[in-house]
């Protein structure tokens, strides 16, 4: 049993010895597809990068929906504000506790021709 315990450490020591030293690149497979290796090595680097900017573009987008939904907020308040202002009561209110000359119509419109 310690013969095949040797064996697979002598494997192992060979294998790190290989990589750690350099003889893999200068092996002949390793030199037969460097181009195809060159290949996975861009389109990993793609999809990585791609992956980085849809993240930042999902995130952007987030945060854009939320200012959105808040200026939505803000305008249906003020749109509330305006149309309690311009209420025909409030006005004339505002005009008498103004003491303005401006009374309120008895006579209704009519169109000049």
């Amino acid at each position: 049993m310690t013969g095949s315990n040797k064996k697979t450490t002598k494997k192992k020591g060979k294998i790190i010895s290989t990589l750690l030293g350099g003889k893999l690149f200068k092996s002949d497979i390793f030199v037969k597809n460097i181009w195809l290796m060159l290949l996975i090595v861009l389109y990993a680097f793609i999809y990585v990068s791609n992956r980085y900017s849809y993240r930042h573009e999902q995130k952007m987008i987030k945060e854009l929906r939320a200012e959105r939904q808040d200026m939505r907020y803000q305008l249906l308040t003020r749109q509330s504000e305006f149309s309690e202002k311009s209420r025909q009561s409030n006005i004339e209110n505002y005009i008498n506790k103004h003491e303005s000359q401006l009374k309120t119509a008895t006579n209704p419109p009519y169109t000049i021709e």
